[in-house]
């Protein structure tokens, strides 16, 4: 009885870290994408600021985990074709390491950017008399990387559109939501 409660204990005592993966070393893997559970819904979209697609605008997200340590890279899963209303529309993607507490937010475009005509508002300006505004959906890349560190990590992500020189604002309905286990 004694020994087949010691081999027990023993068996247990290797058996449990390996089960939870403490102790267990990291293997080199191929980068693997993983789309978060929720995708982005944006808020109603009505004309004239609406853009195609419907009423409501669903945006899933994808993440790449394992091209390098503590690192993961997102982007959108289906990039949508340029309309001229997608230069006020972008997301942020916000994320928090469980097990380390850091975070950060990366913004973050969802549409093809195209060379286009600066936007003049007042059809009584001539045309080239004002100049194209600063938008921030335009300079902001279709991937970013964030440097999240291993461990879990919580991510959410939320549309925001702007008008024309005026602050930007969360435009989102349903954030995008989802965990990741970065190794």
């Amino acid at each position: 009885m004694r020994k087949s409660l010691r081999r027990a204990v023993v068996a247990a005592a290797l058996t449990v870290p390996l089960v939870f993966g403490f102790g267990a070393g990291t293997a080199a893997a191929a980068p693997q994408w993983i789309d978060l559970q929720v995708p982005v819904v944006t808020g109603f979209q009505i004309a004239p600021g609406a853009v195609p697609g419907g009423l409501f605008q669903t945006i899933p997200i994808r993440a790449e985990i394992g091209e390098a340590p503590g690192v993961v890279s997102f982007s959108a899963a289906n990039i949508a074709e340029f309309d001229y209303q997608y230069p006020y529309r972008f997301l942020t993607v916000h994320w928090r390491n469980l097990q380390t507490g850091a975070t950060g937010s990366e913004g973050l475009r969802h549409w093809q950017n195209v060379d286009r005509e600066p936007l003049i508002w007042d059809p009584a300006v001539p045309a080239g008399n004002v100049p194209a505004p600063e938008l921030i959906g335009e300079g902001l890349p279709l991937k970013v990387t964030a440097s999240t560190g291993p461990g879990p990590v919580a991510v959410t992500v939320t549309h925001s559109r702007e008008y024309y020189y005026s602050a930007p604002y969360p435009d989102t309905l349903i954030p995008g939501l989802g965990v990741l286990l970065v190794p």
